[in-house]
């Protein structure tokens, strides 16, 4: 899988490796790194330059028999440079930081909030859908956040999960994550309508439309 900053997702652990990286982890930092290799490429033969994301362990739900339930959130990003022996059943890397390139404010802005009006416009329509009440969740206001947090919430594919991930410029992942709400914002909000219209058997109640 693909983790991206911010993202919260749940694991089921049962590996013995994985049940030991679990016990290390609870006793100390907590956090340890999330890697998807490129497609048929062992775990063993991953690439050097590969990006992945820390992952911070926020709910652990242990089961008698060793296996756990647990929820992660991403947190910074990464650059694999390589396996290290560190004499553990999970495997060790040596990584360092992966962080965007500095781009032009205004820019970034301007785009933020046309992808924030965008991804709202979605959201109602999925609430509608689902008859779901209450507040929609807040969108991030840091632009390169707000990239990691529609994309997670568009649930596209893992190679494109991937790209976003790896992306350099939170530009150019607000404008690709902004072609993916506009390539299917018509049809969620035409199931939308239509899902309101068969709840009343297709009469209009209220006002005539302008």
């Amino acid at each position: 899988m693909v983790l991206l900053p911010g993202a919260s997702v749940p694991l089921h652990l049962f590996e013995p490796r994985y049940r030991a990286m679990l016990r290390d982890l609870t006793a100390t930092t907590r956090r340890f790194g999330l890697i998807m290799p490129p497609t048929d490429t062992a775990e063993a033969d991953l690439p050097v330059g590969r990006i992945g994301c820390v992952a911070v362990i926020t709910a652990v739900d242990a089961m008698p028999d060793g296996r756990a339930n647990i929820v992660i959130e991403g947190a910074e990003r990464f650059r694999f440079e390589g396996y290290v022996d560190a004499g553990t059943p999970y495997r060790v890397g040596r990584v360092v930081e992966h962080r965007d390139l500095a781009e032009e404010p205004l820019d970034l802005v301007a785009t933020a909030q046309r992808v924030r009006t965008l991804a709202q416009r979605a959201m109602q329509a999925s609430m509608t859908i689902h008859d779901a009440t209450g507040d929609m969740p807040p969108l991030a206001d840091d632009p390169a956040a707000l990239s990691f947090q529609v994309a997670h919430m568009l649930r596209v594919g893992t190679e494109m999960l991937y790209d976003i991930l790896a992306g350099r410029s939170a530009l150019a992942r607000l404008e690709l994550v902004e072609r993916a709400i506009r390539s299917g914002l018509q049809d969620i909000e035409g199931a939308a309508t239509l899902h309101v219209r068969a709840k009343t058997n297709g009469f209009h109640h209220g006002p005539p439309p302008a």
